[in-house]
């Protein structure tokens, strides 16, 4: 046992004179500054010995809850007020020690940090807490919660100095994403890195086999490499294929493709050392870091997306939590509580860092009942908001819904959210419409729903509202069975996503295949881009018999394959409405009562459709000049009667009367003169009086 001690850290118990004050005062350190643990001024209960760790010298050890450590003698000066990491160099043989970093005197206190367990008790690695400091000379203390590790020397770093602008921080605001420093609206579009932190082997094209057939999930291909080459050989492999298959290219490209948000799918293992359960890996944050680093950089968005838990938490027959078989974190509960672990370790990295723009807590966890995973994800969010308490955390839904959650708000949760993925045309949901324009009118209609405003995704839409909690549509598909009518579909469902307030991530970013792709968006798979026919091609591997060396070569030509992009969903992901072009009715920002179809007009796509009485669509556009245009509309109906009016808040422009053309196909191009002012604004084609289609207008300066 060791003696106890009453912890009173002010300056007077500590015995400094204001002479010795002022002198410690002219030797303080600028940051970064690295304090050996060793070199304290007092402390309770610890004993020193030799290290083994890079430098050699002392650490501290023999740690046991209620010991603490003072650095009065160690100033260090903070020169700006904001986000400081706080690097700890720890090893311990048992895990679950816990600390407080805070001023020496024990006031103010920055939080508490689980420590790892490392494999030893000279087994080192550095862990980062992250805190919020003021300007100013501070001098630090450490608090022992929870003892059973050694500390070989603590860091105060700035938080990494960034060569661009950090993005501002995001929070709720009723059912809406926001700007947390302007309360401005956040419309998010976005894209998911499927296969690469955990892999989804159709993502490759299935080319990849082992001795007993194809290999399905990640669990196998890690265990015929662990069994064939040692988990060591294993576990490097694995980060040759992280390395490659997803590069500063692929963000590049996200971005020149209008995405503002990047979803990252993971596997636990990333974090957590396998092999040493409640153990941060050496390199665990090596891939998270760099992905919201790139993202940042080119003004997007990421959220953190636990895909695959220890033990599985999807449906036996699924592949994408990691391994095919039983969802063990339901009924293990040693699963659970490292579960649990992670996203305080996650929660204790990512505090403070604008860029991530949510925590995703759990993939499809529908390996489970709705009652239970709403439970058990209440316990995650408490857990995650502990040591977080400004991110959006993200509820997960169920294949039944998010009813079991009941209204969050009531529980007085902040930035919480709730997700679903929506795939219509696919699974049993609508997937009997015929390919290419078949499932074009089923997409328009799920975004559009019924003539009366209900159905469909609009029943969501009320849903969400009526919650006032913001909405995320973490994967959605809306290309692969459109053919040519697909780069159109994903921007609408962009933009009716974004005009419900919901935030949408598409799955996924790229996929890729034995023969690649030539670029005809006429027939594409489920990447935005895709491996290029024209020297991308890939030839089928057998894990079981390749060897290291064609194994990671295998893996490595990801990063240098080229590749082809979804032309339609670029040109369409950056389309805005120009005076002088056509502007496609159909592609309103807001509007009340219309739908969209295909068109057998000349150029295809679709039409603007269900004109009623009343009905509206607005369309934001930048007048460059002040003056008298030409409106041309090409229009379609077999009545008369119909009336079109230009607006602008709630002023009419300009008026035409529909004509007769013989049919809701029949085509005709009518014609009159507006005057405008110059400015970016929304135009609204408002229905005066329906029964009409419309397919395009056109404003051309006089």
């Amino acid at each position: 046992m060791k003696p106890s001690a009453i912890r009173t850290w002010s300056v007077l118990a500590l015995g400094l004179s204001s002479a010795l004050l002022s002198q410690l005062a002219t030797s303080q350190v600028n940051v970064p500054a690295t304090i050996q643990a060793e070199a304290y001024s007092h402390m309770n209960g610890i004993q020193l010995e030799n290290t083994s760790d890079s430098g050699g010298g002392q650490n501290v050890g023999w740690i046991d809850a209620n010991d603490w450590l003072s650095y009065s003698n160690s100033p260090v000066n903070i020169p700006t007020t904001g986000a400081y990491d706080i690097e700890y160099r720890v090893a311990s043989a048992t895990g679950g020690g816990n600390i407080t970093f805070e001023e020496a005197g024990g006031t103010p206190a920055y939080g508490n940090f689980a420590l790892p367990n490392t494999g030893g008790w000279q087994n080192w690695t550095t862990v980062k807490q992250r805190v919020n400091l003021s300007a100013g000379v501070h001098r630090f203390g450490i608090k022992v919660n929870a003892g059973g590790f050694n500390l070989n020397w603590f860091r105060v770093v700035p938080v990494q100095t960034q060569s661009w602008t950090p993005l501002p921080a995001i929070k709720q605001s009723g059912h809406l994403w926001v700007n947390a420093t302007t309360n401005q609206r956040v419309d998010l579009r976005g894209t998911n890195l499927g296969n690469w932190l955990i892999q989804e082997f159709w993502m490759m094209g299935g080319i990849i086999s082992h001795s007993g057939g194809a290999v399905n999930d990640q669990c196998t291909l890690e265990s015929v490499m662990a069994q064939r080459f040692g988990n060591g050989e294993k576990e490097r492999l694995m980060k040759v294929f992280r390395d490659n298959y997803i590069t500063a290219r692929d963000f590049d490209m996200m971005q020149a493709m209008g995405m503002n948000v990047v979803r990252i799918p993971f596997l636990y293992s990333l974090i957590e050392d396998e092999y040493n359960p409640y153990t941060l890996r050496s390199d665990a944050w090596q891939y998270l870091d760099w992905a919201i680093n790139e993202a940042e950089k080119r003004g997007m968005y990421t959220i953190l997306d636990l895909h695959g838990t220890v033990g599985g938490q999807a449906a036996a027959s699924e592949q994408h939590d990691g391994c095919i078989g039983a969802a063990q974190l339901w009924t293990n509960a040693s699963y659970w509580d490292r579960t649990k672990w992670l996203w305080d370790m996650i929660a204790q990295r990512y505090n403070g860092r604008s860029a991530v723009a949510a925590y995703d807590l759990l993939n499809e966890p529908w390996g489970t009942d709705a009652t239970t995973l709403a439970n058990r994800s209440y316990e995650l969010f408490n857990v995650v908001r502990a040591k977080d308490p400004t991110r959006v955390i993200l509820l997960p839904g169920h294949n039944s819904g998010i009813d079991a959650y009941g209204n969050p708000n009531s529980r007085g949760l902040t930035n919480v959210s709730t997700w679903m993925h929506f795939y219509p045309g696919l699974w049993g949901w609508n997937d009997t419409a015929a390919y290419g324009a078949g499932q074009a009118n089923m997409y328009a209609n799920w975004l559009h729903c019924n003539p009366n405003g209900l159905g469909e995704s609009c029943d969501w839409r009320n849903k969400i509202t009526s919650l006032q909690t913001p909405f995320l549509v973490g994967e959605f598909q809306p290309w692969t069975l459109l053919g040519s009518y697909g780069g159109q579909m994903t921007r609408k469902a962009y933009d009716i996503y974004n005009s419900y307030g919901w935030a949408a991530t598409n799955w996924a970013w790229k996929t890729t295949s034995q023969n690649g792709s030539n670029g005809d968006t006429s027939g594409w798979n489920w990447g935005m881009v895709t491996n290029s026919s024209n020297g991308g091609g890939m030839s089928p591997i057998n894990v079981s018999n390749a060897s290291t060396a064609q194994i990671e070569n295998w893996f490595r030509q990801f990063s240098t394959q080229p590749l082809v992009r979804n032309e339609s969903i670029a040109t369409w992901m950056n389309w805005k409405p120009t005076v002088g072009t056509r502007i496609e009715a159909e592609m309103f920002k807001d509007h009340n009562g219309i739908r969209m179809e295909t068109t057998t007009d000349a150029g295809g796509g679709f039409n603007a459709a269900s004109t009623d009485d009343n009905d509206w669509m607005s369309h934001p556009i930048n007048i460059p000049t002040t003056g008298n245009y030409t409106l041309q509309v090409r229009v379609a109906s077999p009545y008369t009667g119909g009336i079109l009016v230009l607006s602008r808040n709630g002023s009419d422009l300009g008026t035409i009367n529909m004509p007769n053309t013989g049919g809701w196909q029949n085509w005709q191009t009518v014609s009159t003169t507006v005057y405008l002012t110059a400015g970016q604004q929304d135009l609204s084609i408002f229905v005066r009086k329906g029964g009409w289609n419309i397919n395009w207008f056109q404003l051309n300066p006089l």
